[in-house]
């Protein structure tokens, strides 16, 4: 159900998953041409993950991807937007790259469904004032999750809070990607 909320990516032809993709969210550094950046690790398997971050290097580049003791020889295989797909040169141990190393995605499902339990006995408001009196559009619904992505972005920089929130932030992360589908949905709609 809460793994639904992750965006399918449009094939790559560079691109053969032969295997099932783990999707976690985890800080990463990725090494490329002398230059090192910091990435949000999407999904991983023992032979490639997607990564995102900012000024990626194009595909066919080799590099190096970094998470505290623990890293891989890779090469880039496609570039879309901010995030590359990657290929080990060696075989990865899923495990290791995960939140401590003993979290799951059906961890992080569970605890963003607590999370949502949690909210629907929440108090209920009982006057209810519109926030936006006009209908929403694909452009505001993007700006939303631009906007609280950045702010996903600045909060998984600081090593206290991925620590202390890391079913937070992944249930934070999962909200951004839902309403980027909203958003693909109304401009759908709004074209059709």
């Amino acid at each position: 159900m809460i793994s639904a909320a992750y965006e399918t990516l449009s094939p790559h032809m560079n691109c053969m998953r032969a295997e099932a993709r783990t999707n976690l969210f985890v800080m990463a550094k990725l090494a490329a041409g002398g230059s090192v950046c910091t990435v949000k690790v999407r999904n991983i398997s023992s032979g490639g993950a997607l990564v995102e971050g900012a000024a990626l290097p194009p595909p066919g580049t080799p590099c190096r991807l970094i998470r505290g003791d623990i890293s891989l020889e890779a090469q880039i295989v496609w570039l879309q937007a901010s995030r590359v797909g990657l290929q080990f040169h060696g075989r990865a141990k899923v495990a290791d790259w995960l939140p401590s190393g003993q979290n799951t995605q059906t961890d992080v499902d569970r605890a963003v469904a607590q999370t949502k339990a949690e909210l629907t006995h929440a108090p209920i408001a009982r006057s209810a004032t519109p926030l936006i009196s006009t209908a929403l559009t694909a452009a505001n619904v993007a700006k939303v999750a631009d906007t609280l992505e950045i702010l996903g972005d600045e909060l998984a920089d600081d090593p206290a809070v991925v620590a202390g929130y890391m079913a937070k932030l992944q249930a934070f992360d999962i909200s951004v990607q839902t309403l980027r589908k909203l958003a693909a949905m109304l401009e759908r709609s709004a074209a059709s």
